[in-house]
């Protein structure tokens, strides 16, 4: 799928439930949070699985992929329209990906069917999917574009050089490609991390976030919302 790179000036120009597995309902649930320190917000424990965070700037955000919902062979696909269950694909159809890569998600699946910049969506009570802004304000806290990759890139895992990945800021941004629904294709595994946000750009698509192993550069990008993506929260 050939994708718009939004880079430079022009990107920064974007305005910037508990969740189940195995086929659970949507429900109100609980949320744990271990206290954190100067460097964190604390620990999520958070529909059965773990988060840690990190305080960047004068946000905190996981520094795990979000890795709820129930897993879905991409044959049957997430089904359009909320059906009240949270529905994830796994890189390569394996179950075992998303618990290294955390899941992939269609735009509108993570977003619980909203459509308003900064909901909540499928992140925990108190943590929202991030805005452009929010993704703006910590790249611009980086160094702006030409920089941010790099400081927000995990040194493991990524295809060699890995250009300028330092994960200086604690962020460890992982390279867990992303499923096009459009040609049925798993992409870029270990070379690129593909992040959504909650920014709709029209009925189809939606504004991402690119790292690469080629370059320090972080790049937000227009998307189709059927794409699956990684996922990122951001506390409130």
């Amino acid at each position: 799928m050939k994708k718009r790179i939004l880079s430079g000036s022009l990107a920064f120009m974007l305005v910037s439930v508990p969740l189940m597995f195995s086929g659970q309902t949507k429900s109100s649930g609980q949320v744990a949070v271990k206290a954190g320190d100067s460097t964190s917000c604390g620990k999520i424990e958070y529909a059965g699985q773990t988060y840690h965070t990190v305080i960047i700037g004068s946000q905190c955000w996981m520094t795990e992929n979000l890795n709820v919902g129930k897993y879905t062979d991409v044959s049957q696909e997430q089904k359009p329209g909320d059906n009240g269950v949270v529905e994830k694909y796994c890189f390569w159809n394996d179950f075992v990906q998303c618990d290294f890569w955390g899941g992939l998600y269609e735009w509108n699946e993570m977003m619980a069917y909203s459509q308003k910049s900064g909901a909540q969506g499928i992140c925990p009570d108190g943590w929202h999917v991030p805005s452009s802004q929010d993704w703006k304000n910590l790249i611009r806290f980086l160094g702006m574009n030409d920089e941010a990759g790099g400081k927000l890139k995990s040194t493991l895992q990524w295809t060699t050089p890995n250009v300028g990945a330092t994960n200086s800021s604690g962020f460890s941004a992982y390279p867990g490609g992303y499923y096009d629904t459009m040609t049925h294709r798993w992409i870029d595994l270990n070379r690129q991390g593909y992040y959504w946000t909650s920014e709709m750009i029209s009925a189809t698509q939606a504004v991402g976030v690119n790292l690469t192993f080629r370059t320090s550069i972080v790049e937000m990008y227009d998307e189709f919302q059927l794409s699956a993506l990684s996922v990122r929260c951001i506390k409130n």
